[in-house]
């Protein structure tokens, strides 16, 4: 007996070969879908429009803490990247890390594996502690991007939203 399954990844080097039908899984028969990650969250976070899909980490543990049980995870991380490269800077912007200490901060999702890990390098790494940034919500390639799932930031931190950028 064959099992129909469909997986929706991000195009990464090394799941390609799983992704082409190159390497198989025994008795899965697997349609795979190659799309950007920002795609494959909002449809099936939204829609749950396939069997098996890449997630956020992070948006998986808020819909975990908020009691949906709905997803099961599975030890895969697909996504390899190091999380100091997600910030950047204005030329004419500070110099070292610490200066973001009232800072006006950007981040496309609040609850966003990037973001929650560079939030962790302010916090941790720099001494920046969250209540001290003016945390701004806005689109990266289009705007006006929203959260996947439901905020409880932390006392004293706030977060604006710019649905026009």
């Amino acid at each position: 007996m064959t099992l129909a399954l469909t997986m929706a990844m991000s195009g990464y080097d090394h799941v390609r070969d799983l992704a082409t039908g190159d390497v198989r899984v025994e008795g899965v028969e697997l349609t795979s879908l190659t799309l950007p990650a920002e795609e494959i969250f909002y449809r099936f976070l939204r829609y749950r429009e396939w069997h098996v899909s890449e997630l956020s980490f992070a948006k998986y543990v808020a819909l975990r803490a908020a009691g949906d049980d709905t997803l099961q995870a599975i030890p895969v991380f697909p996504s390899r990247a190091c999380r100091h490269s997600s910030i950047f800077v204005r030329p004419d912007g500070p110099r070292s890390p610490r200066q973001l200490a009232g800072a006006r901060i950007g981040v496309p999702e609040w609850a966003q594996t990037a973001a929650v890990y560079t939030r962790a390098l302010l916090v941790h790494e720099w001494g920046i502690p969250l209540r001290d940034v003016d945390w701004v919500q806005a689109g990266v390639n289009q705007p006006g991007r929203q959260e996947k799932v439901q905020l409880q930031l932390p006392d004293g931190v706030t977060l604006s939203q710019m649905p026009d950028r």
